[in-house]
């Protein structure tokens, strides 16, 4: 199981010391979140007979159905989905925010139209039963440039980013979409920089996609250490939060002072933190983190962070 801690969900949830400025209930959470200001999409509700007869669908289906939480694991923190109730279905499929919460016009017929076996496919988007109802492109991704005055990177035979993991995450169609409108740079290569460490993250989401809204801040704290690169078709590197359990291990990519690691969370989402390292080793500009899930397409959120390392050294030890 992935790591569970509440840096990330500073990421996520956009936590800070301060209020947002656009009013919160001194949690960090805007009054009407999750509508949308600047980063969302605010769409008109479906016809109410067709929320129906997919609530209905997901109630006959019982324990057969699983709708997405929208919770990666961090903390107490999710979005509001407590399916398979019929009643928080029909909220939630009429909402304004529906794509957001996995009720998007494709999604709401693929729940209609699928056998109970067949629906937890609806939130999905690796499945041929979300690809039946819902258009998924293929959009693979692209390396970023290297730096300039750096070689171009060794990326291990049999790889295409230089991780047999970190293909696997972004080869997800959700993934390679919110990638792509984002512009996340992803560094290729087998032999990433070692960013072992304390780091300081300060930054705002500064584009979303059925998320939170853009200007949302962004402080945390990220402890890496014990980079393996013995097997080169899979660099890994253990994270945690401030220097205290739980910890976990992710992949890594990269070469030269780039570097990608890639957090995944099975069935929820996944975490992309990405950069390239100063001249002084001890600081990055505009780190990119891109947060994505996977229950649909278009829902996603990218910051831009500024970090210092605190510290040469770090464990997760306690």
């Amino acid at each position: 199981m992935r790591i569970q801690y509440l840096a990330l969900l500073c990421v996520l949830a956009a936590c800070s010391d301060k209020k947002n400025d656009g009013g919160d209930g001194g949690d960090g959470w805007s009054d009407d979140y999750p509508g949308f200001d600047e980063g969302g999409t605010n769409i008109d509700p479906p016809a109410l007979g067709q929320c129906g007869e997919a609530c209905a669908n997901i109630q006959a289906c019982g324990d057969e159905v699983s709708p997405p939480s929208m919770d990666l694991g961090f903390g107490d923190v999710n979005l509001g989905v407590e399916l398979p109730s019929i009643a928080d279905c029909a909220a939630n499929c009429s909402a304004d925010n529906r794509i957001t919460l996995g009720y998007s016009d494709c999604q709401i017929e693929c729940i209609t139209g699928e056998a109970c076996g067949s629906v937890n496919g609806c939130w999905d988007v690796t499945s041929d039963t979300y690809a039946k109802y819902c258009p998924v492109e293929d959009k693979p991704v692209e390396p970023a440039e290297v730096p300039e005055g750096e070689p171009e990177p060794e990326i291990e035979d049999g790889t295409t980013s230089g991780s047999e993991e970190a293909d696997e995450i972004i080869e997800n169609p959700a993934v390679e979409e919110s990638v792509e409108a984002s512009g996340t740079d992803i560094f290729f290569g087998s032999d990433p920089y070692d960013i072992s460490g304390l780091w300081t993250a300060k930054g705002a989401i500064d584009a979303a996609e059925n998320a939170r809204p853009v200007g949302s801040p962004i402080n945390t704290e990220l402890c890496f250490h014990s980079l393996e690169t013995e097997d080169p078709a899979n660099p890994q590197i253990s994270y945690c939060e401030r220097g205290t359990p739980p910890q976990d291990i992710a992949p890594i990519t990269g070469s030269g002072s780039t570097w990608s690691i890639f957090l995944e969370f099975p069935g929820t989402g996944s975490i992309i933190f990405s950069g390239t390292v100063n001249e002084d080793g001890e600081s990055m500009t505009d780190v990119d983190a891109l947060v994505t899930y996977y229950h649909g397409l278009d829902i996603w959120e990218h910051s831009l962070t500024a970090w210092a390392r605190t510290s040469a050294d770090c464990s997760c030890g306690g």
